[in-house]
């Protein structure tokens, strides 16, 4: 089976520039405000781009309809899907194929890095444009902020309300912020967000080919980490799949692999634009600022805590009551993870003296044993699933 789409055409909205795909099973579209049009580029990449995976999965082939740069659909074709498929071994090896392929443009200066206001991105600013030793090649020119599925049930109405905090960022800084809007999250019915944004993300860098020459994509994970094993998230891959990404034209480079979590925040500590920080994944539209209870909120502000600064991030942008409330069970679940982001947070309270009581470290073992016995429980209903093998 072959999903064949139509060329990118391009429609007026009421708020700006619609470039629409068809599909059989309708529209794939992005959007972009009209003054930041003339970034747009005239070939398809984007769309070979945020079609891979789905199709992968659901083991189609896909014609472009279009222009696709050669490099790209090589990429595609080939080493993309390999690492892929050793996240996800279910996944079937496909063709990604194109009306016409032709070399790479030449490369645009504009050099972008998305933001969200998130302790990563405010990391990327402090390396590529704070610092006045980073060459003008690698200086971030444009500030991006997509929806494209990171808003959770939240949605459109979410990302609306997070970006006017972006948007005082971005006027602060001094930089222009390109919000881009699309319905990519709707061909993405059985893939996660954790499970596919670099690839969702990179559909927008070069859907803005035609301005944009480089992304700095803000890592998640330190070098350390990445490793392509089954069920791992697409971040831990970065470093591997960006290039894969890139063209000639497009440079997709990850940023700040180098830090751990913790060293990104605090090196933003001080960054006067931080009191705008929105880590929060409290999907509910009507929420104001950080909700101070969900898993990256805690981490967030535990790393503050032992830095002996949270008291300068409350009440704006966390608030201690809500933290407070969570933050035992918290230091257990520092004890008790496995979670790569969570471990780093508790070799810095190591670092700086803090203890645990000998009730939090016999918790933290019974959390860690409950974990694995439903683990093993899992693997083995898994394993009487399977067909027999006759013989």
């Amino acid at each position: 089976m072959t999903v064949r789409t139509g060329a990118p055409r391009r429609v007026k909205s009421a708020s700006g520039t619609r470039v629409v795909v068809d599909l059989p099973a309708g529209e794939l579209w992005f959007e972009v405000d009209a003054e930041h049009e003339h970034l747009l580029s005239h070939r398809a990449d984007h769309v070979a781009v945020s079609l891979i995976m789905p199709a992968m999965q659901a083991g189609s082939n896909v014609h472009v309809g279009g222009v696709v740069t050669d490099e790209l659909l090589h990429h595609l074709n080939g080493d993309f899907q390999a690492v892929i498929r050793l996240l996800h071994p279910t996944y079937g090896q496909i063709e990604v194929s194109a009306d016409e392929v032709a070399p790479a443009d030449s490369r645009k200066a504009g050099v972008a890095t998305g933001f969200s206001a998130g302790v990563d991105s405010f990391a990327v600013l402090a390396e590529h444009f704070h610092d006045e030793s980073v060459p003008d090649s690698l200086r971030v020119t444009h500030l991006l902020n997509n929806n494209v599925g990171s808003h959770g049930m939240g949605g459109e109405a979410l990302w609306e309300k997070r970006l006017i905090g972006v948007h005082h960022v971005a006027a602060e800084i001094g930089l222009p912020l390109v919000a881009v809007n699309s319905n990519l999250d709707e061909h993405y019915p059985w893939t996660g967000f954790v499970e596919s944004h670099t690839a969702r993300n990179a559909a927008v860098a070069h859907l803005l080919g035609g301005g944009i020459g480089r992304l700095l994509y803000a890592s998640a994970v330190h070098y350390r980490e990445v490793h392509a094993y089954p069920g791992a998230g697409i971040a831990y891959v970065d470093p591997i799949t960006l290039p894969l990404l890139s063209t000639s034209s497009l440079a997709l480079t990850s940023a700040g692999s180098a830090q751990t979590r913790v060293d990104k925040t605090l090196a933003i500590i001080d960054t006067p634009q931080v009191k705008l920080l929105d880590v929060c994944i409290d999907f509910e539209a009507s929420r104001e600022g950080n909700c101070s209870r969900c898993w990256k909120c805690l981490r967030t502000m535990f790393t503050l805590e032992v830095a002996g600064r949270l008291d300068d991030f409350c009440p704006t942008p966390f608030s201690k009551g809500p933290y407070l409330a969570e933050r035992a069970a918290f230091r257990r679940e520092l004890l008790a993870t496995n979670d790569p982001l969570v471990r780093e947070v508790a070799e810095f309270a190591k670092d700086r003296g803090w203890t645990w009581s000998a009730q939090e470290r016999a918790l933290a073992t019974g959390l860690r044993a409950k974990r694995r016995g439903r683990k093993a429980l899992g693997s083995f209903k898994q394993r009487l699933s399977r067909p027999l093998r006759s013989v």
